[in-house]
């Protein structure tokens, strides 16, 4: 992979710059490039930091590690959900980390995403504790409300990508038109015009936060009987 930045060096900087450390979710619509923007990016950040890259999967066919180094360590989360953080915790507390996240999209597959959400929500605050950099990437129309009120705010940072185009909820830094070809990922900076669609992907609906209601209180209607 090659990054053609010579024109818009400065916006790519100041995009690494604001990934770097911090947990980052690619929400995407109507863009099937958009995950593999998202991995470019990750890419490139691991060849400039040299950092060693920590993969999380939620199916066992994607542990090879294709764009990584090859002494990157993948974990397929499935019911070890302890295990797994007990693990990984182990590994970042000693170094930084680039931490992948395999598509949340993925998620909506499971009948029950609630105990990986909690997996991820877990994973998320140790990444920020020990200063290490996640990102990942999540079809805007999989998004469940359980997953914009339990798992989103957990980021620090949230994009929208739509029709080859980066929209960042930043003032100091324009939008970002993107495109791949041959291999080789092409940055331009456009007008910055589009912030109310990230606030209107990641907002609830009346209806959803009803959802979410009932969902939270057959969860502890649940919890009380166990008792």
């Amino acid at each position: 992979m090659q990054v053609d930045n010579s024109k818009n060096q400065g916006a790519f900087i100041e995009l690494l710059s604001l990934l770097r450390e911090k947990s980052s979710v690619f929400c995407y619509k109507s863009d099937s490039k958009a995950r593999g923007f998202a991995t470019m990016l990750a890419q490139e950040i691991q060849k400039e930091d040299n950092l060693p890259v920590i993969r999380i999967c939620w199916n066992e066919n994607e542990q090879e590690n294709h764009n990584f180094p090859s002494d990157t360590c993948s974990f397929y989360i499935f019911r070890n959900y302890t295990t797994s953080l007990i693990q990984i915790q182990k590994k970042i507390s000693r170094k930084k980390y680039l931490i992948v996240v395999s598509d949340i999209s993925k998620l909506e597959e499971g009948q029950n995403s609630r105990p990986y959400l909690r997996f991820l929500s877990i994973l998320l605050r140790k990444s920020e504790e020990y200063g290490s950099t996640m990102i990942t990437t999540i079809d805007s129309d999989s998004q469940t409300p359980l997953i914009r009120s339990e798992l989103i705010p957990h980021f620090n940072n949230y994009y929208l990508i739509e029709n080859g185009k980066l929209i960042i909820d930043n003032k100091e830094i324009p939008n970002l038109k993107y495109s791949i070809r041959d291999d080789r990922l092409y940055l331009e900076p456009v007008l910055q015009d589009d912030l109310n669609k990230i606030k209107e992907i990641f907002s609830l609906t009346a209806e959803e936060k009803k959802e979410l209601d009932k969902i939270v209180g057959q969860s502890f209607d649940e919890y009380r009987t166990s008792l």
